[in-house]
């Protein structure tokens, strides 16, 4: 795969102050112009001060120079404004007025873990006389952050110029409502839903296990439980744990682990790429999906500031 992770994604918020603040206790390190990232590094996510909460670039790492100079080409074929400059190409999707760029990066190396440790289960003890380790850790940052989900007024035309102009592969999809994009092994990194106006739904730190979601979590809710969006589930589409909180501009974040790995394209499309519908897409077990994931409460603030928006 010529594109092989996700680099980071901007946004504006604002108080900017805020956001850095939920951040340091969520245990990011970074500041709002570097970024801030996980454990393991990686991607980041950039602060800009603005009048209302808006995406405003995302970035993606490719191989060489022969990834960039491909995707200028499909995306000048399309009819779209290129920008071509050194070792990045970047490109305005219309429809969400979000930056996309394609940067030459190096490979990041695959985390080294604790193997995790084997729950005791029916027939099988495999932790005698002890109790479970997960019992006595706590919160802990998350190891990085792996995708972002875009609201677009035009969810087809967004997710064509995603997936035909800069190259990122589709591992589900439900047409008209949302589009899981990948540009790594991860199942998705970025993801599209439809909506009236552009917007970051929500973005996702990964964590170790679902313990750490957990502790992670419940120490943000004990701080404020007015943060408590939606979990604890298991997604469908993904199949990841989640538990989504509001950060303090309004977006969702999610912590999540165990999400589904695409190595073999031919092999996800034979087994796992499984047809699903609106039954299935939003999780497989755990509360109900709030109002608010599918209609912001802030939507008529969002309305009004984007009409003043030329």
């Amino acid at each position: 795969m010529a594109l092989h992770r996700l680099l980071g994604f901007r946004t504006a918020v604002p108080d900017v102050s805020a956001v850095a603040s939920f951040y340091d206790e969520l245990g990011l390190v970074g500041d709002p112009v570097a970024g801030y990232a996980g454990t393991s590094g990686g991607a980041t996510v950039q602060l800009d001060e603005g009048a209302f909460r808006r995406p405003l670039s995302v970035w993606i790492g490719c191989d060489d120079e022969g990834d960039l100079d491909a995707a200028a080409r499909r995306l000048g074929d399309a009819g779209a404004t290129v920008h071509r400059h050194g070792d990045e190409v970047r490109v305005v999707e219309r429809a969400t007025r979000v930056e996309f760029g394609l940067r030459v990066a190096s490979r990041q190396e695959p985390d080294v873990r604790a193997e995790p440790v084997e729950p005791n289960a029916p027939g099988r003890d495999t932790r005698l006389d002890r109790r479970a380790p997960a019992v006595f850790e706590g919160p802990r940052p998350p190891r990085r952050l792996g995708h972002l989900v875009l609201g677009s007024p035009d969810l087809a035309a967004t997710r064509d110029l995603l997936v035909d102009g800069l190259g990122l592969k589709v591992s589900d999809e439900l047409p008209g409502i949302i589009a899981f994009l990948r540009c790594s092994t991860d199942h998705h990194n970025v993801a599209l839903v439809d909506a009236p106006v552009p917007l970051l739904q929500h973005y996702s730190w990964e964590c170790d296990d679902v313990d750490h979601v957990g502790h992670s979590a419940t120490a943000l809710l004990r701080a404020d439980p007015t943060r408590h969006a939606w979990g604890l589930g298991r997604h469908f589409a993904g199949s990841n744990f989640y538990w989504y909180l509001r950060d303090p501009s309004g977006a969702f974040v999610e912590l999540y682990a165990d999400m589904d790995q695409i190595h073999d394209d031919d092999a996800w499309e034979a087994s796992g790429r499984t047809p699903f519908d609106l039954g299935h897409i939003a999780n497989s077990w755990g509360p109900e999906i709030p109002l608010e994931f599918v209609v912001p409460s802030d939507l008529d603030a969002l309305q009004q500031a984007w009409a003043g928006v030329r």
